[in-house]
């Protein structure tokens, strides 16, 4: 019998979760057990001026570790302004992570961050790279509903998302190469967690965002595992400014193509037009010439002597691609065209 994925969308699920219309700053505190079972994220990226980029994920555990005890970990990669990329991912004892429930202020051995939905700082260091950085909120938090989708009729097996920083100002210090640089750019934070294993649920994903002109997108599609119907769950919000243009997912539409096939022996599309319909007007996002900025198996976090095992069962993979953007929005009294780049990842996960 096909499960069911419960999308939680309606007053009825903000009133079970004690949310706000609007989010608070508690929603991006600790949201998660750590042992056993769950896990949970806070993500911050941010591009730079000078071409460079730098990705810092502090979380509870490895995203395929979920049914082992908490075991912190740091994801710090730094892209430099040639196209090349270093990076670490230690791991730290249990005792060394810390993390509040009124607000993001997690600890990992000597990394942190901590802000209140609007700013952030952060520090990360790993393997001689250093990471001193402020985020600041130009379009509000959002989350659909109330951010989550739940895979069971009892409402407990759960995967949660809020956008902290949907768009936003980031500037600071990036130390690598032996050099310390002061760098400013455009940043985003969101934060993830649940108690799901996702390969359990997902068969694949696209998430994308962009900021064009004035616009701010964030555009998803998740397909979830034949066990779970093979559905399609998509999420959008455009924001022009720092108003919120719409938040409604249901209207959006993924098509693809072009496949091309990847070394790893993966394929991904080198067309991707999103189509977003509803009374109020009409939104299209068309990407085309996506360069592969990383392409990653999940695996290789795993260690190796349980990376042979794991490919007997699946072999998840990750890419991330930058892509030329074409916008047209038609929305109520919004009418413009805008082109630019987007970045947005595929995740293959069975």
């Amino acid at each position: 019998m096909t499960r069911r994925i419960i999308p939680a969308v309606g007053p009825e699920f903000m009133e079970r979760e004690g949310l706000a219309v609007e989010p608070a700053a508690w929603e991006d505190g600790l949201r998660a057990e750590t042992g056993r079972g769950s896990f949970e994220w806070w993500y911050f990226d941010a591009h730079f001026d000078d071409g460079s980029t730098a990705v810092i994920v502090y979380a509870t555990k490895p995203l395929l570790e979920r049914g082992g005890p908490l075991k912190p970990m740091l994801s710090f990669a730094i892209t430099r302004p040639d196209g090349s990329k270093v990076a670490a991912y230690p791991l730290f004892p249990p005792g060394e992570f810390s993390a509040a429930q009124a607000r993001c202020d997690v600890r990992i051995g000597p990394n942190w961050a901590r802000g209140d939905l609007h700013r952030y700082e952060l520090h990360a260091e790993a393997d001689g790279l250093v990471a001193d950085l402020t985020f600041t909120g130009s379009v509000p938090a959002w989350r659909p509903g109330a951010g989550m989708n739940y895979y069971d009729d009892e409402l407990t097996r759960h995967f949660a998302w809020l956008p902290s920083i949907p768009f936003g100002a980031a500037e600071g210090t990036l130390t690598y190469d032996g050099q310390t640089r002061r760098v400013t750019g455009t940043g985003y934070h969101d934060h993830n967690w649940g108690n799901i294993g996702l390969n359990e649920v997902m068969s694949h994903w696209y998430w994308g965002r962009a900021h064009v002109g004035d616009f701010t997108l964030i555009f998803v599609e998740m397909v979830s595992t034949r066990a779970y119907g093979s559905v399609k769950l998509p999420v959008f919000l455009l924001a022009q400014g720092d108003r919120i243009l719409t938040g409604d997912g249901g209207p959006l539409v993924l098509q693809t193509g072009d496949f091309m096939r990847h070394d790893s022996g993966r394929s991904y599309p080198q067309a991707l037009d999103w189509h977003w319909r509803s009374p109020e007007g009409v939104v299209d996002l068309v990407l085309r010439r996506p360069q592969v900025i990383e392409a990653a198996s999940l695996l290789g976090f795993l260690p190796t002597w349980q990376r042979w095992l794991a490919r007997l069962v699946a072999n998840p993979y990750y890419f991330r691609f930058s892509a030329d953007l074409k916008l047209t929005v038609d929305l109520g009294e919004v009418h413009a065209v805008e082109s630019g780049t987007a970045l947005y990842e595929l995740m293959i996960l069975r």
